[in-house]
């Protein structure tokens, strides 16, 4: 079928489910460089309520033809649109995944995590000699590979339920510090909608969030709780500012641990010692990953969300103001790397660009403001732990 047959059936297509103003030819590019060597047609179209649900319908006529749509705001009038027709670059064609690399990543992380979790032991048998390191470890897998796992599966939940092609999580092991800088997976079609960019990226965290917070709980009520007179070792520490001691006014603190700490934990004072249990340490990792993955920085879960709300051009500015949070919280290291990333790749959002975000979603947003403050790590040295203390004082 000719170029010219196949774009007057498009504007047919077009023109039976969008009121067109004006239409144009010009050069789809990518990245600055051309997508393809032919014009393809841009339509100037008038915003209306049903424009999200009518270019459901149009793509749907598009795929048949190998072509697919992008849809923009107008740069100059509010009540306009540009619609963008292009043929399907090959990269977006989906070929079956091989599974090898994201098993090997998932073993290694294991193993990493198990290492990370044999060093615990050295503090934790001060409470129990009788645990063993392999127990503790084994712990440390199951709660920490439970809480990232179920992370990247409601990722991959929410990219199925809206139709999004996603590989399997990689894992990315880290045999020091906490054994995993996480996992990630990666979307072989693009995203469609504001909805389901929002969706897509609060599921992953919300997924994570709930079974951190029963690995908390089942840790919390299983910490060991022994007399300060009797704890005569030092501490080796294995996991700096991340302490396996409670009570430790150095450690890093978390407001809804601290919370949960004061409701389940069976045993409290200045005269005790309170030795996290490897579930408990899990959970109140789970919670950092939960509040640092929502912070709206350029592509991570929360700037997922963040682009769902704001246009290109305001995301970017939450993006720098984020950056600039993370920084007073003491985790300078962990902004700059999403900076760096978001600098290469940007964040273009979805193909429709046009429709809002619905309202309930938008209702959510708030939500998700308190579940940061809630699950912000604040070391003792970041710009914000005084005003922490304050208030998990209040708690015990």
């Amino acid at each position: 079928m000719s170029g010219f047959w196949k774009y007057s059936q498009i504007d047919e297509l077009i023109n039976q489910f969008f009121t067109v103003t004006s239409k144009q030819y010009r050069p789809m590019s990518e990245s600055g460089s051309p997508l393809q060597s032919e014009m393809i047609p841009v339509y100037e179209i008038l915003k209306r309520s049903d424009v999200g649900g009518n270019i459901k319908q149009v793509n749907q006529t598009l795929k048949n033809m190998g072509y697919m749509s992008l849809i923009r705001s107008h740069p100059i009038h509010e009540s306009r649109g540009m619609l963008y027709i292009f043929p399907i670059p090959e990269k977006m064609i989906v070929s079956k995944q091989n599974l090898s690399t994201p098993l090997v990543l998932f073993v290694l992380t294991i193993i990493s995590v198990f290492i990370v979790g044999v060093t615990m032991w050295d503090d934790l048998r001060i409470a129990e000699p009788s645990l063993d390191p392999i127990t503790v470890g084994l712990y440390y897998v199951i709660s920490l590979m439970g809480i990232v796992g179920i992370h990247e599966i409601g990722h991959m939940i929410a990219s199925r339920f809206h139709g999004i092609k996603a590989s399997w999580p990689y894992f990315i092991p880290m045999p020091i510090g906490l054994g995993t800088m996480g996992a990630f997976i990666s979307q072989k079609t693009p995203i469609r909608s504001r909805n389901d960019l929002f969706d897509v990226g609060l599921a992953g965290p919300i997924f994570g969030f709930i079974i951190a917070t029963i690995f908390s709980i089942i840790g919390l009520m299983n910490s060991i709780v022994i007399p300060a007179a009797e704890v005569t070792q030092e501490f080796s520490n294995p996991l700096g500012l991340f302490d396996l001691r409670l009570n430790n006014p150095d450690r890093t603190r978390i407001l809804l641990f601290e919370i949960l700490a004061f409701f389940f934990v069976p045993q409290q004072g200045s005269d005790v010692v309170i030795f996290l249990h490897p579930f408990a340490f899990a959970g109140f990792i789970g919670f950092f990953l939960t509040s640092l993955n929502l912070i709206p920085i350029g592509q991570s879960d929360g700037g997922h969300v963040a682009r769902s709300i704001f246009s290109e051009k305001n995301h970017r500015m939450v993006t720098y103001i984020s950056a600039g949070v993370l920084v007073g919280l003491g985790f300078w290291i962990f902004a700059i790397l999403l900076l760096f990333m978001y600098s290469q790749t940007g964040h273009s959002g979805p193909l429709d660009d046009l429709t809002e975000l619905s309202l309930s979603r938008k209702i959510v947003t708030g939500s998700i403001l308190v579940l940061i403050l809630l699950c912000l790590p604040l070391s003792p040295d970041s710009l914000f732990a005084e005003l922490l203390s304050d208030i998990s004082s209040i708690f015990g």
